[in-house]
């Protein structure tokens, strides 16, 4: 969301491929807290998430994001959250954080990332 909010291409490609080829965006609530700032700057992403389903911080999932964090002993709540979604529906994540995510997956865990 980052990235989309200042400017870039890529992401712009990867959006527009994914809508295209009828998939969904998901987008996870802790990440979207982390970077919306409201505003006009915020314009670009209000789009996106007018467009995306959203993946809600509830308890069922706040455990699980819990549980994976204490067992791959990480703190970063946003990128497990964004894993455990990912993992869940087996999708794809356009991610400039592809280490940091890759660490919070079991070795017999199969995570599609996509640098952006």
């Amino acid at each position: 969301m980052i990235a989309l909010e200042r400017g870039s291409r890529h992401i712009a490609i990867v959006l527009n491929a994914t809508r295209e080829y009828g998939f969904e965006v998901q987008i996870p609530t802790s990440a979207l807290a982390q970077v919306w700032r409201g505003g006009p700057r915020s314009a670009v992403l209000a789009r996106l998430v007018d467009a995306s389903k959203m993946d809600p911080l509830d308890e069922r999932r706040a455990k699980q994001v819990g549980s994976r964090l204490g067992a791959r002993d990480r703190t970063d709540l946003v990128d497990c959250h964004v894993v455990c979604c990912a993992l869940e529906r087996r999708a794809m994540v356009a991610t400039s954080d592809v280490d940091d995510l890759g660490a919070l997956t079991e070795p017999h865990e199969s995570l599609a990332l996509i640098a952006v």
